[in-house]
């Protein structure tokens, strides 16, 4: 899954939608809503000496992949978390847990007003630019769920 979470960052990067380095998106904003949402996954952390000042760390306590920032048909700027998966139970999982109360609070926190988890085979993660643009745009112009959440299969 790094693999494909690099392959995403970076053509997220290309695009210039990834969203990760937003002021409000600093470290110390991420360990402070890790440790009101997920003190659990942050104590583990601890034990496992990870460098909780590396935002890369962080996000993956947060259990968020990529941050994207998006522009509908209205003109409207969409902050969207992503994940990405390899295997469906995994994904649906993942899903159902950014829907419960905690998922619900992460995402409020930081200011996410959409959830995606992509299920994706390494074989199938779309290879170019111009089939993410349709991928993306694609899908934050279909109106969200009431959750905010979604599960995209490619």
């Amino acid at each position: 899954m790094l693999g494909l979470r690099l392959r995403f960052r970076t053509i997220a990067s290309e695009l210039r939608v990834l969203n990760f380095n937003a002021k409000d998106l600093t470290e110390k904003r991420l360990l402070k809503v890790a440790k009101q949402v997920y003190p659990e996954r942050v104590d583990r952390a601890l034990l496992m000496r990870s460098d909780l000042t590396d935002n890369i760390t962080l996000w993956e306590i947060l259990g968020i992949d990529a941050v994207i920032l998006l522009e509908n048909q209205k003109g409207e700027l969409i902050r969207v978390g992503v994940s990405l998966m390899d295997k469906e139970k995994t994904a649906r999982n993942h899903l159902f847990s950014m829907k419960k109360q905690e998922g619900c609070l992460l995402r409020e926190a930081l200011g996410i007003q959409q959830y995606w988890v992509f299920l994706v085979q390494w074989k199938n993660f779309p290879k170019t630019k111009e089939e993410w643009v349709d991928i993306l745009y694609g899908e934050i112009d279909r109106e969200p769920p009431f959750s905010g959440c979604r599960l995209i299969i490619l």
